[in-house]
Protein backbone atom coordinates (compact mmCIF):
# COMPACT_ATOMS: atom_id res chain seq x y z
CA UNK A 1 0.00 0.00 0.00
CA UNK A 2 2.00 2.66 -1.61
CA UNK A 3 -0.17 5.45 -3.36
CA UNK A 4 -2.94 7.85 -1.74
CA UNK A 5 -5.59 5.97 -3.43
CA UNK A 6 -4.29 2.65 -1.89
CA UNK A 7 -4.69 4.17 1.74
CA UNK A 8 -7.75 5.77 0.80
CA UNK A 9 -9.03 1.95 0.10
CA UNK A 10 -7.68 0.71 3.10
CA UNK A 11 -9.71 2.97 5.17
CA UNK A 12 -12.90 2.86 4.37
CA UNK A 13 -12.93 -0.89 5.27
CA UNK A 14 -11.44 0.33 8.67
CA UNK A 15 -14.36 1.98 9.90
CA UNK A 16 -13.93 3.99 13.43
CA UNK A 17 -16.66 2.31 14.63
CA UNK A 18 -15.48 -0.92 14.08
CA UNK A 19 -12.34 -0.47 16.20
CA UNK A 20 -10.53 1.80 13.42
CA UNK A 21 -6.75 0.83 12.79
CA UNK A 22 -6.85 -1.66 16.05
CA UNK A 23 -6.33 -4.99 13.94
CA UNK A 24 -4.01 -3.51 11.77
CA UNK A 25 -1.97 -2.50 14.73
CA UNK A 26 -1.86 -5.57 16.54
CA UNK A 27 0.67 -6.86 13.83
CA UNK A 28 2.95 -4.66 15.95
CA UNK A 29 2.95 -7.32 18.33
CA UNK A 30 3.09 -10.15 15.77
CA UNK A 31 6.48 -12.57 16.73
CA UNK A 32 7.66 -12.44 13.46
CA UNK A 33 10.22 -9.20 12.88
CA UNK A 34 9.87 -8.69 9.54
CA UNK A 35 6.24 -8.67 10.20
CA UNK A 36 6.26 -6.32 13.05
CA UNK A 37 8.56 -3.58 10.75
CA UNK A 38 6.01 -4.14 7.96
CA UNK A 39 3.17 -2.89 10.26
CA UNK A 40 4.85 -0.15 11.49
CA UNK A 41 6.01 0.59 7.75
CA UNK A 42 2.26 0.86 7.00
CA UNK A 43 0.93 3.49 10.16
CA UNK A 44 3.60 5.21 9.11
CA UNK A 45 2.46 6.02 5.70
CA UNK A 46 -0.94 6.03 7.03
CA UNK A 47 -0.22 8.59 9.40
CA UNK A 48 0.97 10.63 6.83
CA UNK A 49 -2.36 10.22 4.59
CA UNK A 50 -4.18 13.43 4.96
CA UNK A 51 -7.52 11.33 6.02
CA UNK A 52 -5.40 8.87 7.85
CA UNK A 53 -3.78 11.23 10.08
CA UNK A 54 -7.67 11.15 12.03
CA UNK A 55 -7.38 6.95 12.35
CA UNK A 56 -4.06 7.24 13.63
CA UNK A 57 -5.23 9.47 16.35
CA UNK A 58 -7.40 6.95 17.53
CA UNK A 59 -5.20 4.50 17.99
CA UNK A 60 -4.11 4.11 22.09
CA UNK A 61 -1.86 5.18 23.19
CA UNK A 62 0.17 1.25 24.18
CA UNK A 63 -0.62 0.66 20.21
CA UNK A 64 1.36 4.31 19.71
CA UNK A 65 4.51 3.13 22.09
CA UNK A 66 4.90 -0.02 20.43
CA UNK A 67 5.16 1.56 17.13
CA UNK A 68 8.03 4.46 18.37
CA UNK A 69 9.43 1.37 20.17
CA UNK A 70 9.58 -0.85 16.53
CA UNK A 71 10.38 2.24 14.98
CA UNK A 72 13.88 2.65 17.02
CA UNK A 73 14.51 -0.86 16.77
CA UNK A 74 14.17 -1.01 12.61
CA UNK A 75 16.50 2.54 13.30
CA UNK A 76 19.00 0.82 15.40
CA UNK A 77 19.71 -2.11 13.23
CA UNK A 78 20.04 0.21 10.43
CA UNK A 79 22.25 1.94 12.02
CA UNK A 80 24.19 -1.20 13.00
CA UNK A 81 24.19 -2.47 9.83
CA UNK A 82 25.83 0.68 8.17
CA UNK A 83 28.66 0.88 11.30
CA UNK A 84 29.60 -3.21 10.53
CA UNK A 85 29.45 -2.55 6.32
CA UNK A 86 31.88 1.24 7.67
CA UNK A 87 34.31 -1.22 9.82
CA UNK A 88 34.23 -3.92 7.36
CA UNK A 89 35.42 -1.01 4.53
CA UNK A 90 32.48 -1.21 2.44
CA UNK A 91 30.19 1.99 2.33
CA UNK A 92 26.48 1.67 1.36
CA UNK A 93 27.99 3.65 -2.08
CA UNK A 94 30.85 1.32 -2.42
CA UNK A 95 28.58 -1.63 -2.29
CA UNK A 96 26.21 -0.36 -5.44
CA UNK A 97 28.61 0.79 -7.63
CA UNK A 98 30.45 -2.90 -7.37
Amino acid sequence: MRSYDEICLLLSVAPEASAGLFYIALGLFHKDRDARFKTADLLERIAEHEAGQHWWRALSRFEKLAYVRIKREAEAEARAKMDKEERDGFSPVDKRAS
